[in-house]
């Protein structure tokens, strides 16, 4: 489907240069700050526009402010404040630059940013990997309330324990689904 959004969680991404972890972490919410952006420029056509031109754009202006809202984007920085903590991004300082971030800390903000866009279906490869117990138990909490579709790929099996109830298994070129965790599906 064209409208599906599905989020990959690379860990060969890059990030860019002289950004802020907090610059990444909202560039998640782009598309609803360049609606903002579409607003304000409505308001400016607004002081020239015919009364005809006006209903039209006080329509554009209502329906683009619904987007907003209905999407959280006045709660922006509480989201980006939620998902900074649990992933402990918050302790290494949400104004310090990517280009002085450990790979661990990378990792973090990477997943963080994929975690705030919170596509149709979540592609996850690994995403313990650099977090310590806590953040781990963060993760799975967010995962388990999670309103979309995930997909996880992980050698940490407590964590796919706790997290999912469908295992698919490809084996000869055959995809086998199975209902439960990896326990339910090794037992199989």
């Amino acid at each position: 489907s064209n409208r599906v959004r599905v989020g990959y969680l690379d860990q060969h991404s890059t990030l860019v240069k002289g950004s802020t972890i907090e610059d990444v972490l909202k560039n998640a919410f782009k598309y609803l700050f360049d609606m903002e952006k579409e607003i304000l420029s409505i308001g400016d056509k607004m002081a020239d526009a015919s009364e005809e031109e006006l209903y039209k754009l006080m329509d554009d202006m209502g329906n683009l402010q619904d987007i907003l809202e209905n999407n959280g984007f006045y709660n922006i920085d509480s989201k980006i404040d939620e998902v900074a903590r649990g992933l402990g991004l918050k302790d290494v300082g949400l104004e310090k630059l990517v280009d002085e971030l450990s790979g661990g800390q990378r990792s973090k903000v990477l997943l963080g940013k994929l975690l705030l866009e919170t596509p149709d279906i979540l592609l996850l490869d690994e995403p313990t990997n650099y977090l310590d117990e806590e953040h781990i138990e963060w993760l799975k909490i967010y995962l388990n309330n999670y309103e979309n579709a995930f997909m996880l790929i992980s050698h940490d099996i407590p964590f796919v324990n706790s997290v999912v109830n469908l295992i698919y298994h490809m084996e000869n070129k055959a995809l086998s689904r199975y209902v439960g965790n990896y326990d339910d599906f090794i037992v199989i």
